[in-house]
């Protein structure tokens, strides 16, 4: 006789594979800590309580983030009693932030403050673009999906934010490398 596999076993596994993205993606978009938490919590409540979203997931990925992006959008509309913000009028924010030890570090500290620069150069838009395409490497079909815009729109936004990149003399892979590097290190 085989035992049968608690249906909370995937969503243990779901939550241990996805939950450092989804955090990341969560504070990205400007949220503390908690209200951050409370809406993974809320998306893995759902599924638990509903495992038949799980059937017809193509993107686990893709499905996890969308949904924790939605949440966050209501709880966003719920706190600020909506007046009418549109979801791409949601401030995506990247913040740097170093922990002591490494700030010690006079390059990593020169790296960080020119990645904030650029950064800050970006438009919100284009800084949610290039974490989702290029830190969650995300395709332009699900980004476009994601952000509510069409795959061409999605397109010309990364290569116009790819543009003002190299106007600032910084290549992806610098910014990215750098965000990832910082991200691990704090």
């Amino acid at each position: 006789m085989t035992q049968r596999k608690s249906p909370f076993m995937d969503i243990d596994i779901l939550y241990r594979n996805y939950i450092d993205d989804l955090y990341s993606y969560a504070i990205s978009m400007g949220f503390d800590r908690q209200t951050s938490m409370d809406a993974i919590h809320d998306v893995f409540y759902k599924l638990c309580t509903n495992e038949k979203y799980l059937e017809k997931v193509n993107d686990m990925k893709f499905f996890m983030l969308r949904s924790l992006r939605n949440r966050l959008i209501d709880i966003h509309r719920a706190k600020k009693e909506y007046t009418g913000l549109s979801p791409e009028e949601i401030p995506f924010t990247i913040h740097i932030s170093v922990e002591e030890q490494i700030i010690q570090n006079e390059e990593d500290e020169r790296n960080r403050i020119k990645v904030e620069q650029i950064l800050d150069n970006l438009t919100d838009r284009q800084r949610e673009i290039i974490y989702l395409r290029y830190m969650q490497e995300l395709d332009y079909e699900k980004i476009a999906e994601m952000m509510q815009i069409s795959v061409s729109s999605c397109r010309k936004l990364v290569y116009k934010t790819l543009i003002k990149l190299r106007e600032a003399n910084c290549t992806l892979f610098f910014v990215i490398n750098s965000l990832n590097y910082i991200s691990l290190s704090s």
